[in-house]
């Protein structure tokens, strides 16, 4: 009898298992990051090309290419050593009174030099600051003088002021010989993008500021700042700082005007910066102060209005007088000193400012007559009727949906004075209806707050869609009308009074417009005006009907 040893076949090889797992894993880790390479290289290709947009915007501004040219070639003479100030002064204006404007800006910007409050001419100010500096100061006149008219246009002026604000108070704190000459307009300057994205970007920007206001991150805060430009990143490809930065550039500034626009904040408020810091985080903080004492009221009791500038100048004391070497005692008479310049300043500049502190312009209600007179019934009915023909034309011509509904919504708006107004969109998903886009204040932000159950309803916006009824409500904080309200809208949208107007077709409910004021007893709709505003729903509510067909 013969015995052998059991033969195995097919068993595994531990060894050859071991490799197997390795060299799949390793498969599996090169495919990942081929594919994180491939994603961030898409990612960087889409921020060149938001970039590549924005920039192009702006050059294709006829006044921002004016002024480009203008600034380009006073920073030529600027640095000509055989330029002569009658040179300067050709280019820079031709007008007495800009030149008046100008000279006011120069002995407000350097008071503190020798002759600086006496220049009386530019041939003395290029004499006694140089090109440079004066050049770069009628650079910022120019800016201003371009600026819009109406209220977008004030609050750029606004923003004007308190860039002024903020040069004037880092001059007068700035201790460091290497950076004084410069310290005035690189304060002046470092939030150019500001103004840019203001005058460029109207919405984007506002919409920015809306959700950084959602968010509920202070003003001047670290936080806000950092998640501003995030967002601004995030929208066109390079923060709001960058883009004040690279036009800057265009212009030829000078590098050490364009390393200080970059904004720094102190890490240690006990640790003093060090020499290649300081003038970066001088002008932050002088901006940063700026824009807080532009928050307070402008008039009231003087000694209340001075203590409340203490109380802020105590703050900005904690946070940078140890990183700048300044003497917090010393501060408060400091910005007295400053704030009395600017409020001269800003007169010349012809900016008036309410005890809100904002422009009086800005701050101006329309003139409009009383909501409940015969004049404001005819003048509505006309503003509504002048809208439906607006639609009307639009979707004659094949317009598309989003353009009639963003049209429909800024003619609701301005007839109706509305604070803000949103267009909800069925959304089959949520069985109900979704925020979709919205004008005015912060309607874009708060509009992705609207989601509106119809399956059931349980709220009194699905309520009023189901049942088709128009609705006006005159105060929304009555009891009965509150309790039926979400919490979101009596928490975060937060309006006075507001007008529903359910869009419903033979498929059902598909949507809503909705229009608010932020107080009560102004929003009022005659039968006229309700009709009319029947029509310029049906008007936008074609057009969706339209595109969904297509």
């Amino acid at each position: 009898m013969t015995t052998s040893e059991p033969v195995h076949t097919g068993a595994p090889n531990p060894d050859a298992c071991d490799t197997a797992t390795v060299d799949a894993d390793r498969d599996a880790e090169a495919k990942k990051a081929a594919a994180q390479r491939e994603a961030e290289d898409q990612e960087e290709e889409q921020r060149r090309i938001r970039l590549l947009r924005v920039m192009q915007s702006i050059d294709r501004q006829t006044d921002l290419a004016s002024l480009k040219d203008s600034v380009q070639g006073i920073q030529k003479i600027s640095r000509s050593d055989k330029s002569h100030s009658r040179a300067l002064t050709g280019l820079i204006y031709d007008d007495a009174a800009m030149v008046a404007k100008m000279l006011r800006l120069i002995n407000a910007a350097f008071y503190k030099t020798a002759g600086g409050g006496n220049i009386t001419d530019l041939q003395t100010a290029v004499a006694l600051m140089g090109f440079q500096n004066v050049g770069m100061v009628a650079s910022a006149l120019m800016l201003f003088e371009r600026l819009p008219k109406g209220a977008d246009g004030d609050k750029l002026r606004l923003e004007f002021a308190r860039s002024q604000l903020a040069a004037l108070l880092a001059q007068d704190f700035c201790h460091s010989r290497k950076h004084y000459d410069n310290v005035y307009v690189t304060s002046l300057f470092q939030r150019l993008g500001d103004m840019l994205a203001g005058l460029h970007f109207q919405e984007d920007a506002q919409v920015i500021e809306d959700k950084l206001d959602m968010r509920e991150l202070e003003p001047g805060s670290i936080a806000r700042h950092e998640a501003r430009e995030q967002l601004a990143r995030e929208l066109w490809g390079m923060g709001i700082e960058d883009i004040g930065i690279q036009v800057a550039e265009q212009w030829g500034w000078p590098p050490a005007v364009l390393a200080g626009m970059k904004t720094l904040h102190p890490a240690d408020p006990e640790q003093p910066v060090s020499e290649s810091e300081y003038l970066r985080a001088l002008c932050t903080g002088a901006n940063g102060l700026a824009e807080e004492l532009m928050l307070l009221p402008a008039t009231g009791d003087a000694e209340a209005l001075q203590a409340a500038r203490k109380a802020v100048v105590q703050g900005f004391a904690l946070r940078y007088a140890g990183p700048l070497g300044l003497d917090p005692e010393l501060l408060p008479a400091m910005v007295e000193r400053s704030k009395a310049i600017w409020d001269e300043l800003v007169k010349v500049l012809g900016i008036s400012l309410n005890e809100n502190g904002v422009t009086a312009k800005a701050a101006a209600a329309p003139n409009k007559p009383d909501p409940n007179s015969s004049a404001y019934r005819k003048m509505l009915a006309e503003d509504l009727a002048d809208a439906v023909e607006h639609l009307s034309r639009l979707n004659r011509r094949g317009a598309t949906a989003d353009e009639v509904i963003d049209t429909g919504l800024r003619l609701m708006m301005k007839a109706l004075d509305l604070q803000r107004a949103i267009v909800c969109l069925h959304d089959p998903a949520e069985a109900g209806l979704k925020g979709h886009t919205g004008v005015g204040d912060k309607a874009v932000v708060l509009a992705s707050l609207f989601k509106i159950p119809l399956q059931p309803p349980n709220e009194l916006f699905g309520l009023l869609c189901l049942k088709n009824a128009d609705t006006l409500i005159t105060d929304a904080s009555d009891p009965v009308i509150s309790q039926r309200l979400p919490d979101w809208f009596k928490t975060r949208v937060r309006a006075g009074a507001f007008l529903v107007l359910p869009m419903v077709s033979e498929r059902g409910v598909m949507g809503m417009l909705y229009g608010d004021q932020a107080v009560t007893g102004r929003l009022v709709v005659h039968d006229r005006a309700l009709v009319l505003l029947k029509n310029l729903r049906g008007q936008i509510l074609s057009a969706i009907i339209k595109a969904k067909q297509d």
